[in-house]
Formats: structure tokens, C-alpha cells, sequence
């Protein structure tokens, strides 16, 4: 029997009796990298079964031996001390410019320890939102010190640990060809430890992150299989559905938006999975909707994904999937539904601080009156929004309040027409560098953000 495109154990058994290359003859085996090690497992199984020590009946003594614990307790001890002093090491490292770190490690080699690497490992995921070329110069850093260490299973494991940070850290840049190399390295680090199924598994899920990113759509989805196979033997149900979730919008990248479509309906209706995973999955199946011509089916899919939304807590992602569903009533000529959506994604918006929207929504309620003819109300739209921007004073979104003030003005003069909307939206998305609205649909359609 097969599942997910692999063997199960009942068909890997017929291969126990086999010569150990036989496995290499058959095509799947030959290939399939999770297959190989369940088989290798199963063997290595079989034969310690038969050593005669395991069917051993000797009684052991359940009592601690006191230098046992003696020595537990100075490993953890050991241990403690070291987290300890590379706490006090880390922010002394990390202050400063990055272009300085390097020197400052140069400088204390005494601080390169193993309890350093796992500081700056835990670091990275604070940089990454911040700073992301401070999360590449820290993971770095992380490598260059375990790499030094003296090798044990335990430095091996951290040594995969620091190089999957950096190649996570690598491709969230878009530094794809050097986050392959990284991810390699870790590989290569985890293959030699007895169990690190799931390790394996957290890196397959990110070098499809990159392949898909260089739109190496036969090569991620592979990979995403095989990571939600391991997911799903561990019983890691979240991120099994983060993969599934995943594999969905690589099919879609793909334009393979049938069977995307499929992966999120079934996951979606999945009784298990978690809100944000659910409303992510209506929200992407409805653009698979859209996409092949189905727009009453996505409409409903988009009105589960906005209920969703709100129940998973994700405000945003909900006022985001309201604005394409305004969008689509637009398309629809339906002006008076859309322009109403409009309206209360503009307070929205204000609410949450998004300003850029505010800006965008702002066009679309101008676009909205034109198409209905009623002119007068677009300069007082668009002075909703300029009060807002000087309310904030956003200095930071220029772009945006020159492209309402624009069109406000046009308003007053009597100028504006929807091609002068359109054509500030499009100078608009160019200069933030956001993707126009023809394209946005397809562009929210993002894999999920955990590593892995």
C-alpha cells in the first residue's frame, strides 16, 4: 500500500531479506530520501533484535547510583553556568554596529562556547522581524563559533541547528543560491545523528521556501511531502498543516490552481487544525476560485475566510481579505455593496494603523463615486484621509499622502476622472513597492512564515 507517495512499513518489510543494494533496483527507494532511512531503521531494528542481550531477563536495579548523579548534576550545573555567562556575552557581542561583531569575537575567544551559539541562535528569530541582515551577520557568527567546537553528538546536532538559522535567515533575505549551500551544511551535520527525523523535515520545509521563491516548483513540492510525511509520523499536527498550507500555494505558484484549490479545501475542513491555518486555507482557496473563473464560489469562500479570520483573532488578515472581496464587487460593477466595504475598511484600516491601506482605499472609494457618477464626494474621501495622515503625522508614508492630496485637488478642480485613479495607484504601488491590484490576489497568497 502506498501513502503520500511513499511506502508504508508492510511493503519496506519485503525488503528486510534482500540484499542490502536490492533496495537501490527499485525506483522509488532509489529516490525517495524518507523511504531509504525507514528502511535503514527497520534494519538496524532487525538486528539488534537479534542479539541475544536484548532478550535478556537480567533484573537491573532501579536505584541512582550516587556518582551517576554526582555527575548529572555537574553537567547541568556546567551547563547553567555556561547559559549564564554567554547571556551577559551576547549583548556585550551584539551592541553596536554588526560591521563590528566579528572584531569583538576575535578579540574574546574565550566567549566562544556552546552556550554563545544557542544564545545567538535565539536571537535571530528578534533580528529577522527587525533587522534581517543582523539575523544573517548573527547566524554567522553562530556557525563560525560551533563550527570550532569539539565534536560530540550534542555539538554536531548544534552545528545543524546554527547552519539551518542561517539558511533560514539566508533565503528570508532572498540570498537563495548561498541559503541551498547553508542548508546543505546543516544536512550534512544532521545525517550523521542517529535520529534527526524531524530536523531534516524543518529544513526540507525551508529549502522549499527557496526553491519555490526561484520557482522551482517540481523541486519544492517533493520536498514538502517529505516534510509533511515526517510532521505527521511525529504527531506535530501544526506543523504538518503549515506544510499542507504550503504545498497549496506552491501548486498555485505552480498555476496548478486546480489541485491547490483541493489541498485547501481539504485542509480547511480538516477538524483539527488550527484557526489561523483554516481561515489561511479558505482565504487561499477563494483566490483559487477566483483564478479559475468560479467567482460566486469564491466570494462565499471569501466571506468563511473573513468569519474565520475573526475567530483566529487576525484582525488584519481580515480587513485585508474584506478589501480583495470589495475589490471583486468592483469588478462586478456592484459600486454601491463595494463602495459600503469601502467605507468601513477606511476606519478599519485607521484602527490599525495601516496606512498605506488607508491611502489605497482611499483611491478605491474615489474609483467607486466615479463609476456612480457622484463626483462631489471624492475630494471629501480623500480629505478623510489626509486628516488621518496629519493626525499621525506619518512622515514615513509620503507616497501615500502625495497620492490622495493629488487626487484631492484634482477633485476640487474638476479634473478627476477613474484613469487619474488609476494611474496614482499604479505610481503609488511603484513607489512603496507593493504589488498593483491585479496582482494582489495572487500575491496574498503567502506561505506560512514559521521556519519550520
Amino acid at each position: 500500500m502506498m501513502i503520500e507517495q511513499h511506502y508504508d512499513e508492510e511493503v519496506l518489510a519485503g525488503f528486510l531479506d534482500e540484499p542490502i543494494d536490492a533496495a537501490a533496483r527499485d525506483k522509488h527507494l532509489d529516490t525517495c530520501a524518507l523511504c531509504k532511512r525507514t528502511l535503514q531503521s527497520m534494519r538496524d531494528t532487525t538486528v539488534l533484535l537479534k542479539k541475544p542481550a536484548i532478550w535478556d531477563r537480567q533484573r537491573f536495579s532501579t536505584t541512582a547510583k550516587p556518582e551517576t548523579l554526582a555527575f548529572l548534576r555537574n553537567v547541568q550545573q556546567t551547563m547553567a553556568d555556561e547559559s549564564a555567562a554567554a547571556q551577559v556575552h551576547v549583548a556585550l557581542l551584539l551592541s553596536g554596529d554588526r560591521e563590528s561583531w566579528a572584531a569583538k569575537l576575535g578579540a574574546h575567544p574565550e566567549w566562544r562556547t556552546a552556550g554563545l551559539v544557542r544564545k545567538l541562535i535565539a536571537e535571530t528569530d528578534r533580528a529577522i522581524d527587525l533587522m534581517p541582515p543582523d539575523a544573517v551577520e548573527i547566524t554567522r557568527l553562530a556557525c563560525d563559533i560551533a563550527d570550532g567546537l569539539p565534536l560530540s553528538d550534542g555539538i554536531v546536532r548544534l552545528r545543524g541547528n546554527a547552519w539551518f538559522e542561517r539558511g533560514y535567515a539566508l533565503q528570508y533575505t532572498g540570498a537563495f543560491k548561498e541559503a541551498l549551500k547553508a542548508l546543505a551544511n546543516a544536512e550534512s551535520q544532521f545525517t550523521q545523528l542517529a535520529v534527526a527525523d524531524h530536523e531534516i523535515a524543518r529544513l526540507n520545509l525551508v529549502q522549499a521556501l527557496v526553491y519555490r521563491a526561484m520557482d522551482r516548483i517540481e523541486d519544492a513540492l517533493p520536498a514538502i511531502t517529505s516534510a509533511a510525511a515526517v510532521f505527521q509520523d511525529f504527531g506535530d499536527v501544526e506543523r504538518c498543516h503549515a506544510a499542507k498550507l504550503f504545498m497549496g500555494a506552491t501548486l498555485y505558484r505552480g498555476c496548478r490552481f486546480r489541485e491547490a484549490l483541493t489541498v485547501h479545501m481539504e485542509l480547511a475542513s480538516e477538524e483539527a487544525v488550527a484557526p489561523r491555518w483554516r481561515a489561511a486555507a479558505l482565504q487561499n482557496a477563494a483566490i483559487c476560485y477566483r483564478e479559475v473563473g468560479e467567482i460566486d464560489a469564491a466570494i462565499e469562500c471569501f466571506v468563511k475566510a473573513i468569519n474565520a479570520f475573526e475567530v483566529a483573532g487576525m484582525m488584519s488578515a481580515r480587513a485585508k481579505t474584506r478589501w480583495t472581496l470589495a475589490r471583486i464587487l468592483v469588478e462586478r460593477q456592484q459600486h454601491e455593496s463595494a463602495l459600503t466595504m469601502f467605507a468601513e475598511l477606511h476606519d478599519e484600516f485607521e484602527q490599525l494603523g495601516m496606512s498605506n491601506e488607508v491611502a489605497l482605499v482611499a483611491l478605491d472609494i474615489a474609483e467607486s463615486l466615479l463609476a456612480m457618477g457622484k463626483h462631489d464626494g471624492v475630494a471629501a474621501a480623500c480629505r478623510q484621509a489626509i486628516a488621518y495622515f496629519e493626525k499621525m503625522q506619518l512622515t514615513s508614508s509620503e507616497a501615500a499622502l502625495i497620492a490622495v492630496t493629488y487626487l484631492c485637488e484634482a477633485a476640487v478642480a474638476g479634473n478627476v476622472t477613474r484613469t487619474l485613479v488609476s494611474d496614482l495607484r499604479g505610481a503609488f504601488l511603484s513607489a512603496t513597492d507593493r504589488p498593483r491590484s491585479d496582482t494582489q490576489a495572487r500575491k496574498s497568497l503567502r506561505p506560512p512564515t514559521d521556519r519550520g
